[in-house]
Protein backbone atom coordinates (compact mmCIF):
# COMPACT_ATOMS: atom_id res chain seq x y z
CA UNK A 1 0.00 0.00 0.00
CA UNK A 2 1.59 3.40 -1.23
CA UNK A 3 1.56 6.68 1.00
CA UNK A 4 -0.35 8.38 -1.59
CA UNK A 5 -3.32 6.18 -0.86
CA UNK A 6 -3.20 6.23 3.04
CA UNK A 7 -2.35 9.83 2.88
CA UNK A 8 -5.25 10.27 0.90
CA UNK A 9 -7.80 8.63 2.81
CA UNK A 10 -6.46 9.34 6.46
CA UNK A 11 -9.73 11.06 7.16
CA UNK A 12 -11.68 8.10 6.57
CA UNK A 13 -9.71 5.50 8.83
CA UNK A 14 -9.38 8.57 11.94
CA UNK A 15 -13.09 8.74 11.71
CA UNK A 16 -13.41 4.71 11.36
CA UNK A 17 -15.15 4.68 8.53
CA UNK A 18 -13.34 1.79 6.81
CA UNK A 19 -13.92 -2.07 6.14
CA UNK A 20 -12.06 -3.89 8.52
CA UNK A 21 -9.71 -5.38 5.85
CA UNK A 22 -8.54 -2.07 4.47
CA UNK A 23 -8.16 -1.19 8.23
CA UNK A 24 -6.17 -3.55 9.25
CA UNK A 25 -3.42 -2.62 5.96
CA UNK A 26 -3.69 1.00 6.59
CA UNK A 27 -2.58 -0.05 10.34
CA UNK A 28 0.12 -2.05 9.39
CA UNK A 29 1.28 0.29 6.93
CA UNK A 30 1.53 3.50 9.64
CA UNK A 31 3.26 1.29 12.04
CA UNK A 32 6.12 0.72 9.85
CA UNK A 33 5.74 4.35 8.05
CA UNK A 34 7.09 7.56 10.11
CA UNK A 35 5.50 10.00 7.06
CA UNK A 36 2.42 8.92 7.51
CA UNK A 37 2.21 8.91 11.29
CA UNK A 38 3.49 12.29 10.69
CA UNK A 39 0.40 12.73 8.37
CA UNK A 40 -2.20 10.72 10.71
CA UNK A 41 -1.11 13.11 13.71
CA UNK A 42 -2.43 16.21 12.11
CA UNK A 43 -5.32 14.64 10.90
CA UNK A 44 -6.47 13.69 13.96
CA UNK A 45 -5.28 17.10 15.56
CA UNK A 46 -7.31 18.85 13.44
CA UNK A 47 -10.17 16.79 13.98
CA UNK A 48 -10.40 17.12 17.45
CA UNK A 49 -9.53 20.90 17.19
CA UNK A 50 -12.70 21.05 14.58
CA UNK A 51 -15.00 19.77 17.57
CA UNK A 52 -13.97 21.80 20.24
CA UNK A 53 -14.19 24.76 18.21
CA UNK A 54 -17.42 24.57 17.15
CA UNK A 55 -19.01 22.58 20.02
CA UNK A 56 -21.43 25.22 20.91
CA UNK A 57 -23.37 25.75 18.07
CA UNK A 58 -26.41 23.68 17.37
CA UNK A 59 -28.03 22.75 14.17
CA UNK A 60 -31.85 23.28 13.85
CA UNK A 61 -34.34 19.96 13.23
CA UNK A 62 -35.17 20.55 9.55
CA UNK A 63 -31.08 20.95 8.66
CA UNK A 64 -30.72 17.52 10.39
CA UNK A 65 -33.36 15.72 8.39
CA UNK A 66 -31.38 17.09 5.31
CA UNK A 67 -28.41 15.99 6.07
CA UNK A 68 -29.70 12.13 6.66
CA UNK A 69 -31.37 12.35 3.41
CA UNK A 70 -28.40 13.82 1.48
CA UNK A 71 -26.69 11.01 3.39
CA UNK A 72 -28.71 8.30 1.96
CA UNK A 73 -28.17 10.20 -1.88
CA UNK A 74 -24.70 9.39 -1.52
CA UNK A 75 -24.93 5.46 -0.38
CA UNK A 76 -27.62 5.51 -3.23
CA UNK A 77 -24.88 6.90 -5.91
CA UNK A 78 -21.79 5.07 -4.32
CA UNK A 79 -23.57 1.95 -4.77
CA UNK A 80 -23.91 2.36 -8.54
CA UNK A 81 -20.13 2.70 -8.98
CA UNK A 82 -17.40 0.63 -8.21
CA UNK A 83 -14.14 2.30 -7.21
CA UNK A 84 -10.80 1.69 -8.73
CA UNK A 85 -9.15 2.10 -5.62
CA UNK A 86 -9.59 -0.52 -2.52
CA UNK A 87 -10.43 1.67 -0.06
CA UNK A 88 -14.15 0.91 1.06
CA UNK A 89 -15.64 3.31 3.55
CA UNK A 90 -18.38 2.11 5.68
CA UNK A 91 -21.87 2.74 4.73
CA UNK A 92 -23.10 5.81 7.06
CA UNK A 93 -25.52 3.66 8.62
CA UNK A 94 -23.00 1.64 10.31
CA UNK A 95 -21.13 4.67 11.73
CA UNK A 96 -22.33 6.58 15.15
CA UNK A 97 -25.36 8.86 13.79
CA UNK A 98 -23.71 12.71 15.71
CA UNK A 99 -20.48 11.31 13.54
CA UNK A 100 -22.65 10.58 10.00
CA UNK A 101 -24.84 13.86 10.61
CA UNK A 102 -21.66 15.71 11.50
CA UNK A 103 -20.20 14.61 8.49
CA UNK A 104 -23.29 15.42 6.61
CA UNK A 105 -23.52 18.85 7.64
CA UNK A 106 -20.36 20.01 6.40
CA UNK A 107 -20.92 18.19 2.50
CA UNK A 108 -24.15 20.52 2.66
CA UNK A 109 -22.09 23.65 2.86
CA UNK A 110 -21.34 25.14 6.33
CA UNK A 111 -21.14 23.91 9.52
CA UNK A 112 -24.31 25.21 11.87
CA UNK A 113 -24.22 22.58 14.43
CA UNK A 114 -22.56 20.05 16.75
CA UNK A 115 -23.04 18.06 19.56
CA UNK A 116 -21.07 19.32 22.69
CA UNK A 117 -17.12 18.26 21.91
CA UNK A 118 -17.55 15.68 24.87
CA UNK A 119 -20.25 14.22 23.88
CA UNK A 120 -19.04 13.84 20.26
CA UNK A 121 -15.51 12.56 21.49
CA UNK A 122 -17.19 10.04 24.55
CA UNK A 123 -19.58 9.27 21.44
CA UNK A 124 -17.70 7.95 19.14
CA UNK A 125 -15.12 6.09 21.33
CA UNK A 126 -18.13 3.80 22.54
CA UNK A 127 -19.04 3.10 18.94
CA UNK A 128 -15.64 2.39 18.41
CA UNK A 129 -15.57 -0.21 21.20
CA UNK A 130 -18.90 -1.51 20.03
CA UNK A 131 -17.47 -1.83 16.10
CA UNK A 132 -14.20 -3.24 17.37
CA UNK A 133 -15.87 -6.27 18.79
CA UNK A 134 -18.63 -6.51 15.98
CA UNK A 135 -15.89 -6.85 13.28
CA UNK A 136 -13.90 -9.47 15.27
CA UNK A 137 -10.65 -8.43 13.70
CA UNK A 138 -7.78 -10.47 14.00
CA UNK A 139 -5.10 -10.37 16.69
CA UNK A 140 -1.85 -9.25 16.27
CA UNK A 141 -0.41 -11.53 18.70
CA UNK A 142 -1.89 -14.74 19.96
CA UNK A 143 -0.17 -15.37 23.47
CA UNK A 144 -0.90 -16.83 26.51
CA UNK A 145 2.04 -15.71 28.60
CA UNK A 146 1.30 -12.28 29.64
CA UNK A 147 4.71 -11.00 28.90
CA UNK A 148 4.77 -11.95 25.53
CA UNK A 149 1.76 -8.89 25.31
CA UNK A 150 4.11 -6.38 27.34
CA UNK A 151 6.87 -6.44 24.96
CA UNK A 152 4.61 -6.41 21.97
CA UNK A 153 2.30 -2.56 23.18
CA UNK A 154 5.74 -1.36 24.65
CA UNK A 155 5.79 1.87 22.23
CA UNK A 156 2.68 1.29 20.66
CA UNK A 157 0.42 3.16 23.43
CA UNK A 158 1.85 5.70 26.22
CA UNK A 159 0.71 3.33 28.93
CA UNK A 160 1.94 -0.14 29.82
CA UNK A 161 -0.42 -2.99 28.89
CA UNK A 162 -0.97 -6.24 30.86
CA UNK A 163 -4.15 -8.95 30.13
CA UNK A 164 -6.44 -8.46 32.72
CA UNK A 165 -6.78 -11.55 34.89
CA UNK A 166 -10.05 -13.26 36.14
CA UNK A 167 -10.40 -16.13 38.83
CA UNK A 168 -13.19 -18.04 37.18
CA UNK A 169 -11.80 -20.53 35.09
CA UNK A 170 -14.05 -20.42 32.29
CA UNK A 171 -12.77 -17.24 31.03
CA UNK A 172 -9.83 -17.49 28.58
CA UNK A 173 -7.11 -14.88 27.17
CA UNK A 174 -6.90 -15.62 23.07
CA UNK A 175 -5.20 -12.09 21.74
CA UNK A 176 -4.55 -8.82 21.26
CA UNK A 177 -3.91 -6.26 18.62
CA UNK A 178 -3.27 -2.52 18.51
CA UNK A 179 -6.17 -0.24 17.63
CA UNK A 180 -7.40 3.03 18.32
CA UNK A 181 -10.37 4.39 20.26
CA UNK A 182 -11.07 7.47 18.85
CA UNK A 183 -7.60 9.42 17.90
CA UNK A 184 -6.35 7.57 21.26
CA UNK A 185 -3.86 4.63 20.71
CA UNK A 186 -5.43 1.71 22.36
CA UNK A 187 -4.66 -2.60 23.03
CA UNK A 188 -7.52 -4.55 22.58
CA UNK A 189 -7.48 -7.76 24.15
CA UNK A 190 -9.76 -10.70 23.19
CA UNK A 191 -11.31 -13.28 25.64
CA UNK A 192 -13.63 -16.14 25.24
CA UNK A 193 -15.92 -17.13 27.88
CA UNK A 194 -17.91 -20.37 27.54
CA UNK A 195 -17.62 -20.11 23.84
CA UNK A 196 -18.65 -16.57 24.03
CA UNK A 197 -16.33 -13.58 22.95
CA UNK A 198 -15.33 -10.64 25.15
CA UNK A 199 -13.19 -7.60 24.32
CA UNK A 200 -11.70 -5.35 26.50
CA UNK A 201 -10.16 -2.69 25.36
CA UNK A 202 -7.13 -0.22 26.92
CA UNK A 203 -7.02 3.57 26.44
CA UNK A 204 -6.50 6.78 27.95
CA UNK A 205 -9.86 9.13 27.78
CA UNK A 206 -11.15 11.13 30.29
CA UNK A 207 -14.57 12.00 28.06
CA UNK A 208 -15.51 8.59 27.88
CA UNK A 209 -17.23 8.39 31.59
CA UNK A 210 -17.80 12.00 31.94
CA UNK A 211 -21.40 11.47 30.95
CA UNK A 212 -21.60 8.12 31.71
CA UNK A 213 -23.98 6.21 34.84
CA UNK A 214 -22.14 5.07 37.50
CA UNK A 215 -22.73 2.34 39.84
CA UNK A 216 -20.55 0.21 42.15
CA UNK A 217 -20.35 -3.75 41.80
CA UNK A 218 -18.51 -5.80 44.34
CA UNK A 219 -16.93 -2.65 46.22
CA UNK A 220 -15.54 -1.71 43.04
CA UNK A 221 -16.80 1.78 40.99
CA UNK A 222 -17.93 1.05 37.37
CA UNK A 223 -19.16 3.65 34.33
CA UNK A 224 -21.36 2.21 31.78
CA UNK A 225 -23.42 3.62 28.67
CA UNK A 226 -26.20 1.94 26.99
CA UNK A 227 -25.29 1.73 23.12
CA UNK A 228 -27.72 -0.02 21.24
CA UNK A 229 -29.26 -1.61 23.37
CA UNK A 230 -25.85 -3.16 24.77
CA UNK A 231 -23.95 -2.14 27.48
CA UNK A 232 -20.25 -0.82 27.57
CA UNK A 233 -19.07 -1.29 31.06
CA UNK A 234 -16.04 0.72 32.04
CA UNK A 235 -13.20 0.52 34.92
CA UNK A 236 -10.45 2.62 35.88
CA UNK A 237 -7.25 2.20 36.98
CA UNK A 238 -4.24 3.79 36.83
CA UNK A 239 -5.20 6.61 34.85
CA UNK A 240 -6.45 4.07 31.96
CA UNK A 241 -9.75 3.42 31.19
CA UNK A 242 -10.81 -1.02 30.73
CA UNK A 243 -13.74 -0.71 28.40
CA UNK A 244 -15.75 -4.33 28.60
CA UNK A 245 -18.13 -5.95 25.27
CA UNK A 246 -19.03 -8.82 24.81
CA UNK A 247 -21.63 -11.55 23.71
CA UNK A 248 -23.18 -11.54 27.33
CA UNK A 249 -25.84 -10.19 29.81
CA UNK A 250 -25.36 -7.21 31.18
CA UNK A 251 -25.03 -8.52 35.01
CA UNK A 252 -22.05 -11.04 33.42
CA UNK A 253 -20.36 -8.20 31.80
CA UNK A 254 -20.48 -5.74 35.20
CA UNK A 255 -19.17 -8.94 37.49
CA UNK A 256 -16.20 -9.17 34.83
CA UNK A 257 -15.80 -5.53 35.20
CA UNK A 258 -15.48 -5.81 39.07
CA UNK A 259 -13.97 -8.57 39.32
CA UNK A 260 -10.71 -8.45 36.82
CA UNK A 261 -7.59 -8.31 38.05
CA UNK A 262 -5.93 -5.27 36.18
CA UNK A 263 -2.66 -4.11 37.91
CA UNK A 264 -0.18 -3.13 36.09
Amino acid sequence: MSCKLVRRHLGAFVDGELDPATQIEFERHLEACPGCQEHLAFESSLRRQTRESIGGIHAPEHLWGRAVRRLAELDEARAEHTSLIEVRPMRWRQTWPIAAAAAAILIIGGVVGLPESAEYQSAGMLQDVVNLHSQALPSDVQAEAPQEVVRYFQGKTPFPVQPATFEEPGMKFIGARYIRVGAQPAAALYYIRDGRRVTLLLFQSSEIVRNAQRTHVGGRELYYHDVGGNVVTIRQHGGVNYAFFGDLDRRVLFQLAANARVAH
